[in-house]
């Protein structure tokens, strides 16, 4: 698989999660799940800008660019690092909204599997594009593998969550959770501007 054909990928699977997160999240009323779909909705916007920087990457040298597009790759990863910020403040708004006016779960299960599934998913396409990143020494790529880490990490943050609801009903845990989840998409965000800035 080449460098484009994996970031394709990325588009589809995150496509397909997000939709399953926001139908889920929304069915049962839990602001950790809907906040995975705003996550992975910014990764999707993420993966469309790494999957159009290498393209452009690989472009051959020109007047213009006597050392060719490879640069395009490092200013994707910085673009993609600082939507993912973005996403986290989004997530802590609507978290602290939810603490702030409450609300409840009407049933955790729906949102156990698609949290479940998403993890499982991600872990397996972020190890392919890491290894596909090596291989051809792509920033953009590799961005977008640690972005669909990322996403394993808060989807398994948003399973345990939910699974605690579950076993305590107590509904103010799923706002705490997608705080949780919130700061670690930060430090993720942090880790890649430090990349694409050195790089």
């Amino acid at each position: 698989m080449n460098k484009n054909n994996a970031a394709l990928l990325s588009i589809v699977s995150n496509t397909s999660l997000i939709i399953f997160k926001l139908i889920a999240g929304i069915l049962i009323g839990s602001i950790s799940v809907i906040s995975e779909a705003i996550h992975s909705s910014m990764d999707l916007l993420a993966s469309i800008i790494a999957y159009f920087s290498i393209k452009k990457a690989s472009e051959a040298e020109d007047e213009e660019h006597p050392f060719g597009h490879g640069k395009f790759e490092n200013v994707s990863g910085l673009i993609e690092a600082i939507l993912i910020f973005f996403a986290a403040g989004i997530i802590i708004f609507e978290a602290i909204k939810r603490l702030v006016l409450g609300g409840n779960i009407d049933s955790v299960g729906p949102g156990l599997l698609v949290m479940f599934v998403s993890a499982a998913v991600n872990f397996i396409i972020s190890i392919v594009l890491l290894k596909i990143a090596k291989e051809t020494h792509s920033i953009a790529l590799e961005t977008d593998a640690m972005h669909l880490l990322t996403d394993v990490y808060t989807a398994l943050g948003v399973f345990i969550g939910l699974l605690l609801v579950k076993i305590t009903g107590l509904n103010i845990l799923d706002p705490i959770f997608a705080i949780i989840v919130a700061i670690l998409i930060i430090k993720t965000s942090i880790d890649l501007i430090r990349k694409s800035m050195i790089d």
